[in-house]
């Protein structure tokens, strides 16, 4: 049975994934505004739907990839591949607070998403996750508890 600290990490990295999904969809119109924007300068006018929605479908399937590897086949070392893209989420973030776009509702949401996200790997830290993900499998398959 999975620990406590694992089952907070799979509520509130999911729910930041749920979060980033909601704030999508919601600036949807205003992002595609902007992107739109920024590839007519480069002559790529009318690609950004299917970029923004293709993005944001990737985005979500490596966040549950990343999930399911660690909460359902428990290999440890990905929580590091976590780490990573959570330290490039946040300087992407730092980025936007320094562009100005304090206001902006999508950058709300990327704050929310982002505490959800490191509130997550505190608990994905905590000693008996990592105990339940060093534990190791017996020899009829299955994973000692």
């Amino acid at each position: 049975m999975k620990p406590a600290a694992i089952k907070k990490f799979d509520w509130l990295y999911l729910g930041s994934v749920a979060v980033g999904l909601l704030g999508f969809a919601l600036n949807y119109g205003a992002i595609a505004d902007q992107a739109n924007a920024e590839l007519a300068a480069g002559g790529l006018e009318g690609a950004a739907n299917g970029l923004l929605i293709g993005s944001m479908l990737v985005g979500v399937a490596i966040n549950v990839a990343l999930w399911f590897l660690v909460s359902v086949l428990r290999i440890g070392f990905v929580k590091w591949i976590i780490v990573l893209f959570v330290a490039w989420g946040l300087l992407s973030l730092g980025t936007a607070l320094a562009s100005g776009e304090i206001a902006s509702l999508n950058l709300i949401f990327g704050i929310i998403s982002s505490l959800m996200v490191i509130a997550s790997l505190y608990f994905l830290f905590q000693p008996e996750a990592t105990a339940w993900l060093a534990a190791k499998s017996d020899d009829d398959g299955s994973r000692t508890e």
